[in-house]
């Protein structure tokens, strides 16, 4: 256990080569020294937690040390993934909202009417409204019956409505 800050100055220097050759097994790229100061915090760590009946410092420091640089990277990743699937989402909905304008229909109606619509009535407005296309079609498409179209857009009407009168 560290007792002074000499004494983790002394654990660096013989321990600070541990860092980097985890960084490079880990095939790390480390431009802003973020995953060596991971192994910086992780080694402070090791020297607070280290109980020596439990095995080597080296062992328990490599441990820690291997284990704060595999969350980061877990961190990061997730992180990008969090940011794909918005941008990915910002993407749709752009795509979405100029496919309105083609056909000139007002974006945030057609977002209320998305969100007051069950799935398969909006795919009935989408079709039948938007693109023009006969219930016969749609039902075909779909493979439902033409009953089921008409009976999605019977339901939907009266809820286009009550937007349209707001």
């Amino acid at each position: 256990m560290v007792e002074k800050i000499s004494d983790f100055e002394e654990i660096v220097k013989q321990h600070e080569n541990m860092i980097h050759h985890l960084i490079h097994k880990c095939g790390i790229r480390d431009y802003n020294q973020e995953f060596y100061q991971e192994g910086m915090i992780a080694l402070w760590k090791a020297a607070k937690t280290y109980d020596e009946s439990r095995g080597k410092f080296s062992s328990y420091a490599y441990f820690l040390i291997e284990k704060g640089l595999l969350s980061l990277i877990r961190s990061q990743n997730h992180q990008v993934e969090k940011q794909e699937a918005c941008v990915s989402g910002l993407s749709m909905e752009r795509a979405r909202m100029s496919d309105s304008f083609e056909i000139g229909f007002d974006p945030y109606l057609l977002h209320m009417i998305e969100e007051n619509l069950t799935e398969n009535q909006m795919k009935w407005f989408t079709m039948f409204v938007l693109n023009d296309r006969p219930i016969k079609e749609i039902a075909a498409t779909l493979n439902v019956t033409e009953d089921a179209v008409k009976n999605w857009a019977r339901h939907a009407k009266p809820k286009i409505r009550k937007l349209l009168q707001m």
